[in-house]
């Protein structure tokens, strides 16, 4: 019998690509239906729209009631928090960021601390005397796109936490492989200066890919689960480098077009 191991949840970054109706989306599909849609090709997504504002209630309850049990959401940390004010009296802050996780309740998974380039080590103050604030009972993610935070004490500041090590393929930067937590979480997302397709992979990425497939399949095995997201830069149309993900780790994948009506919506 095989030992049991860790789920790996492979989704997009965001859910709303303009690029994507009539590609992804069949045609005339309302903007407030794309999140149903999406939810049944895959199981997860990072909502991108959270780092820029929090949303109000209604659109939580929304986003839950349409999408299945089982879905999960990942989320991104608010630029307030971690690009205009650097960590610095953000506590009114993360009082409604932890509101928003509990409306989510078990439909969260993480929550990805994503930092500027230029948040250097010469900030870790203001990084430790952030984390213990952060709302008890849910999951953080950070990423670093500095190389000076890849260093042993940060590693080890980040498991005292339970906070997990983001692994990234950020621009030029190579990812660092490290677990400082019992679960990981991982971007893939590229050059923002890169193009995106109308439905068209731009770039090759089959090798960096099959990289990611033999990572994740070892990881796993002594982690309870690892959430991945795929940006549309990172290849130019991001559900299809998804289902290539999925593809190297046995994972069924989905046709968005199968699941369109045979009329066309009016």
């Amino acid at each position: 019998m095989s030992e049991p191991v860790g789920r790996v949840l492979v989704g997009v970054q965001g859910f709303s690509a303009p690029s994507w109706a009539g590609v992804f989306y069949p045609p005339g599909l309302p903007a407030n239906r794309q999140l149903a849609f999406y939810a049944q090709v895959f199981d997860t997504v990072e909502l991108d729209v959270t780092f820029y504002t929090l949303p109000s209630v209604v659109t939580i309850r929304s986003w839950v009631a349409n999408t299945p049990e089982g879905f999960t959401f990942c989320a991104k940390m608010p630029r307030a928090i971690t690009h205009e004010k650097r960590l610095v009296n953000v506590d009114d802050e993360l009082r409604a960021v932890g509101g928003m996780l509990d409306l989510l309740a078990n439909r969260m998974g993480a929550m990805v601390i994503q930092f500027p380039r230029s948040f250097t080590r010469r900030e870790e103050p203001a990084l430790r005397a952030f984390l213990p604030k952060l709302p008890a009972g849910h999951r953080f993610a950070i990423e670093f796109r500095h190389p000076s935070w890849n260093a042993p004490p940060v590693f080890a500041l980040l498991e005292r936490h339970g906070i997990a090590w983001c692994l990234n393929e950020w621009q030029d930067l190579p990812p660092v492989i490290v677990t400082t937590a019992g679960w990981s979480y991982v971007r893939l997302v590229g050059f923002h200066r890169d193009a995106v397709g109308a439905g068209d992979v731009l770039r090759d990425r089959s090798e960096r890919l099959a990289f990611w497939g033999e990572t994740l399949q070892a990881l796993r095995q002594r982690l309870d689960t690892i959430y991945v997201y795929v940006n549309n830069h990172y290849a130019g149309y991001a559900p299809a480098t998804v289902n290539a993900l999925r593809a190297h780790l046995g994972q069924p994948t989905v046709d968005p077009r199968a699941l369109w009506p045979q009329r066309p919506l009016l």
